[in-house]
């Protein structure tokens, strides 16, 4: 077999460590397949076409990019092991039935072995919450996060976990929400512009720029992908009232799940239309109020209340959808599940706005200024930010 000295190209298809902790101690190939080993008990067989299309190699994957420059329809059609064996160096090399020779990384492959290929791989749990186990957003240092990598680390971890973080004692300056953003990833457009001021406006286009108090929604239901996660920055804030609230989704919904299957077999199947119904702009998306995995538990909340419109379903299902949605807005309101807590300014709170609903009570105008500004990421740009992380803590 050939030795580690061959290969001038990285052994594994992606820019994530892989840290060995355990040895690679047979490969055995039959027919398409390999059957790989290590000295801790664990065995996993490995599909041969996967490893030969994975191969860093110019032609197959790119040592530069670790991008793939080949489509399957061009790779040999039956990638048959002919023989496997592990190198000096610990790492797997594969002879192929066609003569061609591969090196993969070991210590890549057991981590494919245990699962770290899934994309909720370095990602922390998520864990629904009640005011009893989260009576306050978990509040870190603003400065650190965005002056440090460290920094970014636990309030990241608790933005997954919880979908609700806030930092504290940031710069009230103007676009300070964007430099916390870019920390993360890309900046999400939206009818609201690139950056959006939330205060009163004198022709406001929406009732977050009114001082009417908003009940628990998420926002921009009417688009076929919500907004993934929200940040609000007080700039300013010496109004009466305004106090934000905000309310874990999945916690009710798993409440409404336990307590009335019926009412959350409505919430799950029964669509509403959600509109903007706006002068110059119209939005419009279908969809039931909780959106659910193959295990039927939540993952995406859509509920605006005050952009939602026709109720998308039978006349038969309608007085039920009606029902449920009362049930879940009612449980919403309630002090076990809805937090409420004032804005300080330099105070910044990113939430989930696929999961976690926001509000805020009324507030006078004409008791002080109350200055909010905010943009929005789609949610893998959290994910991906964590996980670039985890290769620095690895």
């Amino acid at each position: 077999m050939p030795d580690d000295h061959r290969p001038a190209a990285p052994l594994a298809p992606d820019f994530a460590p892989h840290h060995a902790k355990v040895a690679l101690v047979r490969a055995v190939p039959a027919d398409d397949w390999l059957t790989l080993s290590w000295d801790d008990g664990l065995t996993w067989r490995v599909y041969g076409m996967f490893l030969r299309e994975n191969e860093v190699t110019p032609g197959v994957v790119s040592p530069v990019t670790r991008e793939r420059e080949v489509e399957l329809d061009a790779m040999p059609v039956a990638a048959l092991p002919a023989k496997a064996d592990i190198t000096p160096a610990g790492n797997l090399a594969v002879i192929w039935q066609d003569g061609a020779i591969s090196q993969f990384s070991a210590a890549w492959l057991r981590d494919m072995a245990v699962g770290l290929w899934r994309p909720e791989a370095h990602l922390p749990d998520t864990a629904p919450w009640t005011t009893a186990d989260l009576p306050a957003p978990p509040s870190f240092d603003g400065p650190a996060f965005l002056n440090s990598a460290d920094g970014l680390v636990a309030p990241l971890t608790a933005l997954w976990r919880y979908g609700l973080a806030r930092l504290r004692g940031l710069p009230t300056d103007a676009g300070t929400v964007q430099r916390v953003a870019e920390r993360i990833g890309t900046v999400r457009n939206s009818n609201f512009g690139f950056l959006f001021s939330v205060e009163t406006k004198p022709d406001p286009d929406s009732n977050a720029y009114r001082a009417v108090p908003l009940d628990a929604h998420t926002d921009l239901a009417t688009r076929e992908l919500q907004p993934g996660f929200q940040l609000l920055h007080c700039r300013e804030n010496s109004a009466t009232g305004g106090e934000s609230t905000m309310v874990d989704g999945f916690a009710v919904a798993d409440a409404i799940r336990a307590d009335d299957p019926e009412a959350y077999r409505a919430l799950t199947t029964l669509g509403w239309v959600f509109t903007n119904r706006h002068r110059d702009t119209d939005y419009r998306w279908s969809g039931p109020i909780i959106e659910t995995d193959t295990t039927g538990a939540p993952v995406e909340i859509r509920n605006t209340g005050f952009l939602r419109f026709f109720p998308d379903m039978d006349e038969a299902d309608i007085p039920r959808a009606y029902d449920a949605l009362r049930h879940f807005t009612a449980l919403c309101r309630t002090p076990r599940f809805q937090m409420a807590t004032a804005f300080a300014p330099g105070d910044l709170v990113i939430f989930d706005n696929r999961r976690v609903l926001h509000g805020r009570a009324a507030f006078d105008p004409q008791s002080g200024v109350r200055r909010l500004e905010g943009c929005y990421l789609d949610r893998d740009e959290v994910a991906s930010r964590l996980r670039v992380l985890a290769r620095g803590r690895a």
